[in-house]
């Protein structure tokens, strides 16, 4: 039987498509620091996970070599899905909250991923173990530093065992078309902090693994300390940071991260003073989100010019909106309905976006044999480039739509713009000096 890591004509081939779906469930991805991966090297990837398996496709994306990954156990339970997981090169690992037995089971897992380095394929390990669409971080699992460390008691010499740290920092973790940088920090050589350390126990090690790990990933993305004033620090971030254009990902998140790092700094020095800001921004937020307005809105600095502007493009753009909508309606509507049987809201965009790829997959082979068939080639061939990126098309039109409507309700709510200002003002005073 072919090993995981082993390469696969198929797999191979496939990922070209997965690929160019995957980018296109996006509308702008960008990656950061990609030249800080070593070519000849044990590299395993350790990125936040906040978005279900489009944090995987992201790390799958970072470069050309094929990468092993692994997920929870709990989902390779059905056989037809175990076999499709392992055809994408994902490995079951069990956790501690699966039980004690289920740990035991793990060491195989580890095993095999010692394999997978030592054969030169760069593995991929979510360290908080579950997904969590906040901008902040889960304590990490033993497996990452378990691996690692039997890693580098493995390798041949010379060969260096590496943790690459990935930050994911999405646009929004329940829409598709939305934004994603991808920053890639400071590989941490595990190798070198074991020959440099020789006298740390195995459990010091392990601690000391999983916190470098962790410092490093929160250097890359919004960390926000998960207590009681996250969902108000988060709105408050978003307030300042609105002036920074969508499309600008990397200021963006440094002017989130100098936000947060203020209403820290706020909190700390004058807590009641914080107290206040945080009501009123959750005060905000409860009426912005009843008035059915988008935060991304009330940032225009002329909203009536804004959305003048957006109306008309709407218009202009009514007849491809929704001819994008009639050819690309089976995929949607097999997407929703699989979204709607699922509690997990994160998970939502990776059902979307397998539907697409398979679905739409299927219905473009049948579009391109029954085009090439009854209409000449060139004709089939413009067809086939127009109906390629349809479903990501419809809903990105129906993200605007959803917009121009918000832009509208905003312009017409009085009491609401009202109440931004004073929060604007009250965000200047408090945090002006801090």
């Amino acid at each position: 039987m072919k090993k995981i890591h082993e390469y696969d004509f198929w797999y191979h081939y496939l990922r070209y498509v997965v690929n160019f779906f995957h980018r296109n469930a996006y509308k702008k991805l960008q990656y950061i620091g990609r030249e800080k991966i070593p070519q000849d090297q044990a590299l395993i990837y350790a990125p936040n996970h906040c978005n279900a398996l489009m944090d995987a496709l992201a790390v799958l994306e970072i470069d050309r070599r094929r990468k092993v990954f692994v997920a929870r156990a709990d989902i390779f339970q059905n056989p037809i899905v175990k076999k499709c997981l392992t055809f994408l090169k994902i490995m079951p690992i069990n956790r501690v909250r699966d039980g004690f037995r289920s740990v035991l089971s793990s060491e195989d897992t580890i095993e095999k991923s010692i394999e997978v380095l030592n054969n030169q394929v760069p593995f991929c390990i979510l360290p908080e173990g579950t997904h969590r669409a906040m901008h902040s971080l889960l304590p990490l699992g033993k497996g990452i530093s378990r691996i690692a460390c039997g890693a580098v008691r493995a390798l041949n010499d010379g060969q260096h065992v590496l943790i690459v740290p990935v930050g994911l920092e999405y646009g929004d973790y329940f829409r598709l078309r939305t934004t994603l940088l991808v920053t890639v920090g400071q590989p941490v050589d595990i190798t070198a902090y074991m020959a440099a350390n020789p006298e740390m126990s195995e459990g010091e090690l392990l601690s000391n693994i999983r916190y470098m790990t962790a410092e490093a990933l929160k250097e890359l993305i919004v960390y926000i300390p998960d207590d009681d004033d996250y969902e108000a620090t988060w709105e408050l971030a978003k307030c300042c940071s609105g002036t920074v254009p969508e499309c600008k990902l990397q200021e963006r998140l440094h002017a989130n991260r100098a936000a947060v790092e203020q209403i820290q700094r706020l909190r700390q020095q004058a807590p009641e003073t914080a107290r206040k800001l945080f009501e009123k921004a959750l005060a905000w937020k409860q009426a912005r989100q009843e008035a059915r307005v988008s935060l991304h809105v009330t940032h225009a600095r002329k909203p009536l010019v804004a959305t003048l502007w957006r109306t008309l493009l709407m218009l202009l753009t009514l007849p491809l909106g929704l001819a994008w909508t009639l050819v690309s309606a089976p995929v949607w509507a097999v997407g929703e309905w699989l979204a709607r049987k699922t509690d997990d809201l994160a998970f939502r965009n990776s059902l979307r976006s397998g539907v697409i790829v398979v679905v739409w997959s299927i219905l473009l082979l049948v579009a391109a044999i029954v085009l090439f068939c009854t209409v000449p080639w060139y004709w089939a061939l413009a067809a086939l480039v127009l109906l390629i990126p349809a479903p990501t098309m419809a809903y990105e039109w129906f993200e605007q739509v959803r917009r121009l409507f918000s832009a509208w309700r905003w312009l017409f709510n009085g009491t609401l713009r009202r109440q931004r200002q004073e929060l604007m003002a009250m965000i200047h005073k408090t945090l002006e000096n801090k």
